[in-house]
């Protein structure tokens, strides 16, 4: 694209990659855990502003996925190689080995932010308390059949493809105001099962795609496309041949989020394709 292209806004440019030297993306199999800690009864006082979710579970082909696109893991988290299980919440993923129980991240600040009403890796509202509380729950184990849980004392069991809610009996708690308030959490755990877990890779500046069927060595550098805020998913598709008809439908989520990563403000965006087509999006060039 030459110059006035550019400086007319009339089109955009993307910069290619290699990913050679790239740390490689997390491509995981492993037993997959979600958990929910809601205060029912408490009045939100944030708002979650996502425009997209973080994680995106679908199916493609013969593959059950929960794709994460943009990066949630713990710098501390150990190498994917070691995990058996996974137990992702509104706040963070945490993998753990086989046999090692998990303490999951259900609160934030502390304990002084609740989650009102939410769901793993979506839109979440919170709500703010003077002092934080500490949740008892643990995640014993998680077995190809079943996970346990221990919740304020109580064991309980979930089955695969089983989700349950859990009560854990009304508190009060104080307010920043220094109002009391009446609280019902409820713990939420969903079992689906095995999934192949995608991630980028821990402390990664890159966004991490799906194919989309796309091969960036046969893809046009210049778009004819406006980029920013307003840009169209469907006419980047058609500048970069991609057939989203063919797509798994769950999967255009992840192409609106790549769209907007991608091609959403003035920056010409750097690209590159993993061996096995994943993409990686820096933003910023």
């Amino acid at each position: 694209m030459d110059s006035s292209m550019r400086d007319s806004g009339a089109g955009v440019e993307w910069t290619p990659a290699t990913a050679d030297d790239r740390r490689a993306p997390v491509r995981r199999n492993v037993r997959y855990l979600e958990a929910v800690l809601e205060h029912r009864g408490l009045e939100a006082t944030r708002f979650g502003g996502g425009f997209f979710p973080d994680a995106v579970p679908y199916t493609c082909g013969e593959e059950a996925r929960v794709f994460y696109w943009r990066p949630v893991l713990d710098a501390a988290a150990p190498p994917a190689g070691e995990w058996s299980h996974v137990c992702a919440t509104p706040y963070r993923v945490q993998p753990a080995g086989d046999g090692e129980p998990i303490s999951p991240a259900l609160t934030a600040d502390d304990g002084r932010t609740v989650v009102v009403e939410g769901t793993v890796g979506g839109d979440s509202t919170e709500a703010e308390l003077a002092t934080g509380v500490a949740p008892d729950v643990t995640i014993e184990r998680v077995s190809g059949d079943e996970a346990v849980v221990t919740a304020a004392g109580d064991r309980y069991r979930v089955a695969r493809g089983q989700r349950r809610e859990l009560p854990l009996g009304e508190r009060r708690v104080e307010l920043p105001d220094g109002e009391t308030a009446t609280a019902e959490p409820v713990l939420s755990v969903r079992y689906p099962g095995e999934r192949t877990f995608y991630h980028p890779a821990v402390d990664a500046t890159y966004r991490l795609f799906p194919s989309f069927g796309l091969d960036l060595d046969d893809a046009p550098r210049a778009l004819d496309v406006e980029p920013g805020p307003n840009v169209t998913e469907d006419a980047v598709a058609a500048e970069l041949g991609v057939d989203l008809d063919s797509r798994p439908y769950a999967e255009r989520v992840l192409w609106q989020a790549f769209v907007h990563t991608a091609f959403g403000n003035d920056a010409a965006p750097t690209l590159a394709q993993f061996p096995d087509g994943l993409l990686a999006v820096w933003p910023d060039g």
